[in-house]
């Protein structure tokens, strides 16, 4: 049986011209996400002010708020819209400058680690970083582990790696972090809106997450989830009117910082982008999460036959506790990011990663796209 779309690919005109597997690097937008958007740019184009009071600014970030707020069962107090997760992790890391070391993965993307390698340039703190590069299929809770002791202050990974789809156990993590008194720090860019998530169920300590990837939303906004004992620990580093207690009462002369996670979001910020996460997280909560990962696992099963069938090598995770959307894979004899290029180039648009291919299906691809990716990629493979 042939897997079906779990929404209407009209809302998705690109999947007209293009198999589009690529989620994991760009999501393409819901229409009724880049409408929100394009009625807010436009009003404002056209009367300024006019459609934009002091209030309206000031609620301008409130209904992508409340919606990542629903979707990681957060309390929307605890939730900052910031202009991206990288610059929600450089607050949250220099807020803790922390001491001892700090855990996380050579293979990570870099922004997860660069703020905490940044900052032990000034602390002098030690950044372990587990190593799998040259095998990311090794890559278990148990390596991470080895790495942690008592004097460790941060552990900050993804939820899922962005390389290969490996997804850890929020909770194991934050337990395995809680154990040795060091805080929780996820970065959840590959999982928010495809992996359902809880924040209070977990315990982690704070996580980010970008729009543009599985959120189906847009460039210049991101979801920051801080719990109450790390926002009452970490003063806002970067400080400004719109983070205060009041924002419109312009005095320069006090500093007092809103009660809620509000603190974070410093300054003016693209509005049209908040907008549009908001509209495209309720796209995301008009579906079940539950159902939108049982899918893509789906997808991917298909894919994983598909692909060792074709030779292939899977490096991703097939363990049901591991898996995420991500299916990266490697062909003996081929160069990984060639063959990638050339699925590109003919229409199944992927990622090159590691000297491999990265598919990364969403909930508005359908068992078709798996079935013309694999055939486009056996006739690649073909050629020499």
């Amino acid at each position: 049986m042939v897997i079906q779309s779990m929404v209407l690919r009209t809302d998705f005109p690109a999947l007209e011209e293009y198999t589009y597997l690529n989620s994991a690097s760009i999501a393409i937008m819901p229409l009724p996400a880049r409408r929100a958007m394009e009625d807010f740019t436009r009003r404002i184009l056209h009367v300024g002010t006019v459609s934009l009071d002091e209030e309206a600014e000031v609620q301008a970030l409130e209904g992508a708020r409340h919606a990542a707020a629903e979707l990681i069962n957060a309390d929307p107090d605890n939730v900052a819209i910031t202009t991206s997760a990288t610059e929600a992790l450089g607050q949250i890391a220099w807020g803790v400058r922390p001491r001892g070391n700090v855990v996380s993965i050579d293979i990570e993307f870099p922004s997860v680690v660069y703020p905490w390698l940044r900052v032990a340039r000034e602390t002098g703190n030690e950044v372990r970083l587990v190593s799998c590069k040259d095998n990311p299929a090794s890559l278990r809770l148990e390596t991470l582990e080895n790495l942690v002791d008592e004097n460790t202050s941060v552990v900050c990974v993804s939820h899922v790696q962005y390389a290969t789809g490996h997804r850890f156990d929020l909770k194991k993590l934050a337990d395995l972090a809680h154990a040795y008194g060091a805080l929780c720090v996820i970065d959840a860019t590959q999982s928010a809106g495809v992996v359902p998530i809880d924040v209070r169920s977990s315990g982690v300590d704070a996580l980010v997450s970008a729009a543009y990837k599985w959120l189906c939303g847009p460039f210049g906004a991101a979801v920051a989830y801080l719990s109450p004992a790390l926002m009452d620990r970490i003063e806002p580093v970067f400080t400004g009117w719109r983070g205060t207690a009041d924002p419109w009462r312009f005095d320069a002369a006090n500093l007092t910082y809103a009660a809620s996670a509000r603190r974070y979001e410093y300054s003016t910020m693209s509005y049209p982008s908040g907008f549009g996460l908001g509209e495209s997280i309720r796209y995301v909560l008009g579906l079940d999460l539950e159902a939108v990962f049982s899918h893509v696992l789906a997808l991917g099963d298909e894919l994983v036959e598909g692909l060792r069938n074709l030779g292939a090598e899977v490096l991703s995770p097939v363990e049901r506790d591991s898996r995420s959307a991500i299916v990266t894979a490697r062909f003996p004899g081929r160069d990984g990011e060639l063959v990638a290029a050339e699925l590109n180039r003919r229409g199944v648009i992927v990622s090159p990663r590691f000297g491999s291919t990265r598919f990364a299906p969403h909930f508005f691809n359908d068992g078709a796209d798996i079935q013309e990716a694999l055939e486009i990629l056996e006739s690649i493979l073909r050629e020499r």
